[in-house]
């Protein structure tokens, strides 16, 4: 056997398809981030200028730190180192040029070269100023005065001495003495303790007169000397003065080409600091893009793969609960065709033998001439059809609660003659088995409720049969009363017997499908279909109710249902009572509906019933009509071809206003709830197909019956209704002509629908098709023809039948107006 290859999941393909993308785009950004700091790597090698720019700077900085030290001795040394620095600085200012191409820089650049050519041209004639101030005459005394130094008076003095030309001398002195002004006393008392100077100054002048010639001859001596010596010095503080003029503009020029210089360089420096600013900023903007591109892949990367782990957990989880919802499909699956298997064996067992009767009782007809025996045998064949038809029913409800299509068809109904009804059905039954049967009834009388009639009914009638069925002998209390629970109403419906009991482990599986007692006495089955109580419980949990059960084997049975009730407000209550019908005229009823069958048998209906009927066909006259006539009740068919009854209730509505006239919705729809009837203006509903008693208990419902017509033979008849197409005629059989006159209708609309239902469903047009088999299907359901009810409910649900079933249909369809035929032949021979 060939192993299969496991696939992957979409989930799984998704999750890795994401990541790989975003990996992708990952890995794409970090490269660009990576190319982006590779080329700023690259510029890098722009840093060079600023190193050149650095050295150049040095080298000024150090040349200019020299330069504030120089003097005329080393002023030709400080010349020559500069000039031999000035070849670097040119090739450092070329190698600049070489790398920019931005044109300000380089006129920048130009600027520098030529400021630094001039600063050297400056220099030469400073070293060359000072080189000739050191090779210039010094002057080592400046004479400030007139006189003539002592020195050169002595050696003038010693001079004339050796040659004894020395003038007699006479001396004079002249002393001036200058008193201080007089000080007070405690002035002249603090000298005395402090040292002060005399304030007496003497003055001492002292002259030397010589002779006129020798003075003469002295002065002129001394003149010419003081006369080259003025000379001498003027000359030299010329000189001087014009060396520190043009050492001072010199140096002045110098530092403007230094501070000229040292701009344009620090201007070069900062933009190549800011060049290698961005750069390191690009760089780091680059590392910080990879960094953030990494961890915003990883992030996502990470949340991906905890969102599809998270994913996977749930895919698992999934898995196994659909496993386990498998497993329990799988064991729902083998116990519904277990319970199938019992189904079919109770159908094949339960109409086998109803069927073998009426096969039998046929055989017996057609040899037996006495009028009397075939009427028993008619008896016995309607009482095993009517079996059949209980056990097709009970099948169709069991059906519909466990697929959950049942709907709730709610009205108001009296519950006390409800129960009393109900419960007095069975009491035949018990004196045949000679059962002691006791009711209480505690419900009040006109206790009008509001809920399922239906399911209130079956659910009494399967606990009852149960009751009869299992009690061979002894006693049956049924008890009937309200409680309130919980501020609300409630029925409590209890049936206690004395039968055999059910065990305590029978006690589980009683509620269960095709779950039925044997009778121990005989060892024979019990005859029904199981479903009965499974059947109760379904409707008793529609409702909301309860059930219970206590039972001991032996002991007997105790079954008590609790149902809780809808009340109906006292205000409705009391118009419905305060609205009696008069004795001395009747009621008034319209009844609208395409189908002339349905109209007639209404009509006759409600005839019946003491009322004056009028039908119409067509729902655009019913508007005028209501505005010249008056009803006391309105019944209006849902489905019609032109209009459809929700419409038209609006507009009956609109006419009628306040009025409190009920509109009654006819409809043979399951799928139509009360609420949405209620909702769209209807007062209530009767389901097609429907006899004389369902629609007794309506109009009852409203207080439009007289007392008198309550108790027409057909109303309280317990006899069942006939199937096939005497069933259209039963509550009309008394009167031939009616009769008749219904049969004609029905054959005239049957034989006018068989040819367009047969065009229909060869051209495919299912729409049409379903109009038409709804518009059928009340009358069929009446007649109690399962076959045609079943082919008509298919084709009104749009489903397409096959050929056999196509002309399995028509078939039917034409003995169904053969039968009506035969039918009024009879009716006509009388």
């Amino acid at each position: 056997m060939k192993k299969e290859v496991p696939k992957l999941g979409p989930k799984v393909i998704a999750g890795y398809l994401l990541i790989v993308v975003i990996m992708a785009v990952g890995l794409y950004l970090i490269y660009r981030n990576l190319v982006e700091f590779s080329q700023s790597r690259v510029k890098n090698e722009e840093h060079r200028e600023l190193l050149v720019v650095g050295r150049t700077l040095s080298m000024l900085y150090e040349i200019e730190s020299d330069q504030n030290l120089f003097t005329s001795e080393n002023a030709g040394a400080y010349f020559l180192k500069y000039d031999s620095i000035v070849p670097d600085i040119a090739r450092n200012l070329d190698s600049l040029r070489l790398m920019t191409s931005d044109s300000f820089r380089i006129n920048k650049l130009d600027s520098i070269r030529l400021l630094i050519d001039q600063k050297r041209d400056n220099l030469e004639k400073v070293a060359s100023l000072l080189d000739s101030m050191r090779t210039a005459p010094q002057i080592t005394t400046l004479m400030e005065s007139s006189y003539v130094p002592p020195s050169l008076n002595r050696e003038i003095s010693n001079y004339l001495t050796s040659n004894n030309l020395a003038p007699s001398l006479s001396h004079d002195s002249d002393t001036s003495v200058v008193k201080g002004q007089r000080k007070g006393f405690l002035d002249r008392v603090r000298n005395v303790f402090v040292a002060s100077e005399d304030s007496t100054l003497v003055i001492e002048k002292r002259s030397v007169v010589t002779s006129s010639q020798f003075r003469v001859l002295v002065d002129t001596l001394i003149n010419k000397i003081r006369t080259s010596e003025k000379l001498d010095l003027k000359r030299h503080k010329q000189f001087e003065l014009a060396f520190l003029s043009q050492l001072e503009v010199m140096s002045q020029h110098n530092r403007m080409l230094t501070a000229r210089i040292d701009d344009l360089l620090k201007s070069v420096e900062q933009e190549e600091m800011k060049k290698s600013l961005a750069l390191v900023s690009a760089r780091e903007k680059a590392i910080r893009g990879s960094q953030q591109t990494l961890f915003i892949v990883s992030t996502l990367a990470m949340l991906i793969a905890l969102v599809f782990v998270f994913l996977f957990l749930i895919d698992l989880n999934k898995s196994r609960r659909y496993r386990r919802e498998l497993e329990q499909s799988h064991k729902q699956i083998s116990n519904l065709l277990a319970s199938r298997e019992k189904l079919m064996l109770t159908i094949s067992h339960d109409i086998k033998a109803p069927m073998s009767s009426i096969l039998g009782y046929i055989e017996l007809m057609e040899e037996e001439e006495d009028p009397e025996k075939r009427e028993r045998f008619l008896y016995y064949m309607k009482s095993s059809g009517d079996q059949v038809l209980r056990l097709i029913s009970t099948l169709l409800d069991y059906h519909r609660i466990e697929s959950g299509t049942w709907q709730l068809k709610e009205t108001r109904f009296d519950l006390h003659t409800l129960a009393e009804e109900t419960v007095q059905g069975f009491r035949p039954l018990a004196m045949q088995k000679e059962l002691e049967y006791s009711v209480e009834n505690r419900i009040p009388e006109e206790s009008i409720r509001y809920g399922d009639l239906y399911m209130i009914r079956q659910i009494m009638n399967n606990i009852l049969s149960n009751a009869v069925k299992y009690t061979r002998s002894g006693k049956i209390s049924v008890v009937m009363q309200e409680e309130i629970r919980e501020h609300s109403d409630w029925f409590i419906f209890s049936v206690n017997d004395t039968g055999e009991g059910i065990d305590e482990t029978d006690q589980q599986l009683i509620f269960g499908e095709f779950q039925r007692g044997h009778n121990h006495e005989e060892s024979e089955p019990v005859e029904g279909s199981g479903l009965g109580l499974a059947i109760t419980k379904g409707f008793v949990e529609a409702l909301q109710g309860e059930i219970q059960l206590h039972s001991e084997k032996g002991e007997g049975s105790s079954f008590i249902i609790g149902l809780p009730l809808k009340t109906i407000d006292i205000e409705e209550k009391n118009r419905e009572k305060e609205q009696p019908v008069s004795d001395n005229r009747k009621c008034c009823a319209l009844v609208v509906d395409d189908d002339i069958v349905q109209l007639m048998m209404i009509s006759e209906m409600l005839q019946k019933l003491a009322f004056e009927v009028v039908t119409e066909r067509n729902p655009d006259e019913v508007i005028p009509l209501l505005k010249h006539h008056s009803f006391d009740i309105i019944f209006i068919d849902i489905m019609m071809p032109h209009t459809n009854g929700f419409t038209l209730a609006e507009k009956v509505k609109a006419v009628l206003q306040q009025s409190e006239v009920p509109l009654i919705a006819l409809t043979a729809r399951s799928d139509i709830s009360l609420d949405d009837l209620h909702e769209a203006g209807f007062s209530g509903n009767l389901t097609k197909p429907f006899n004389l008693h369902d629609l007794n208990m309506l109009v009852k419902q409203y207080h439009l019956t007289n007392e008198e017509n309550t108790h027409h033979p057909l109303i309280t008849s317990s006899l069942h209704t006939p199937i096939g197409v005497a069933a259209l005629i039963e509550f009309v059989k008394e009167d031939p002509i009616v009769c008749k006159s219904i049969l004609q209708s029905f054959v005239d609309e049957t034989s006018a629908n068989i040819p367009l239902l047969k065009n229909y469903m060869g051209n495919n047009e299912m729409r049409a098709a379903a109009g038409l088999s709804h518009k059928m299907l009340p009358l069929f359901r009446m007649m109690d023809n399962k076959v045609v009810v079943f082919l008509l409910s298919r084709l009104e649900k749009e489903k397409t039948l096959s050929e056999k079933e196509k002309g399995e249909v028509l078939d039917l369809l034409k003995e169904s107006v053969a039968e009506a035929v035969d039918l009024m032949k009879k009716l006509s021979l009388g």
